[in-house]
């Protein structure tokens, strides 16, 4: 029976022992884990900063793209306007790119030695849409044109019976300041839309 008691308690002492080994293992490793992650995590955002400050002494390359966007403030739609190789930039830094394109309306949205993205923000709708806006009290159809400017193609369709003094406040600023959600790309789709109002 000495020898059976023996036995069970070396067992219970073997288990304790590889259990809480296990348990310290684990707990080492996970620390060096996260320790490395940290250590990664740093020297990725030093490795960023040096970029970020780096880039600021970059010009811009002769193989350079240069491209344009416009965006429609009324829609937030985006759209490439034109693209074309640096030119008359090569070798100019980030801030004498935004001096050159400042009058004209264009911001920064990219700079690097290979590709300057620069954008125009418009308060229009995007070129060749119909749009809900609203005309005399009523609400109606527009359409844009390629410079996103609204008109209305024919004032007996297009204008519609839906009095704006039927419509609540918050629909009366969104029609007259503009919304992605009015922005369409037929006919149809306005249409479609009006029937919200009907």
């Amino acid at each position: 029976m000495d020898r059976r008691k023996i036995r069970s308690a070396v067992l219970a002492v073997f288990t304790i022992l590889i259990f809480g080994l296990s348990c310290y293992i684990c707990v080492v490793g996970f620390q060096n884990i996260n320790m490395g992650k940290k250590l990664s995590q740093a020297s990725k955002n030093s490795y960023d900063t040096v970029k970020v400050n780096s880039s600021i002494n970059n010009v811009v390359a002769g193989n350079a793209k240069i491209i344009f966007k416009i965006k429609y403030g009324k829609s937030g739609e985006v759209q490439v306007e034109k693209q074309e190789s640096a030119g008359k930039l090569t070798g100019k830094k980030k801030n004498e790119v935004e001096k050159t394109y400042k009058n004209v309306g264009y911001k920064i949205e990219k700079f690097s030695s290979k590709e300057v993205i620069l954008i125009k923000n418009i308060n229009k709708y995007a070129p060749d849409k119909y749009v809900l806006g609203i005309k005399n009290g009523f609400i109606a159809i527009y359409k844009t044109d390629r410079q996103g400017n609204m008109f209305i193609e024919n004032e007996k369709r297009d204008i519609t019976h839906i009095s704006t003094d039927r419509l609540k406040q918050e629909d009366i600023k969104l029609l007259t300041k503009g919304d992605k959600y009015f922005q369409c790309n037929t006919r149809e789709e306005a249409e479609a839309r009006l029937e919200d109002y009907e």
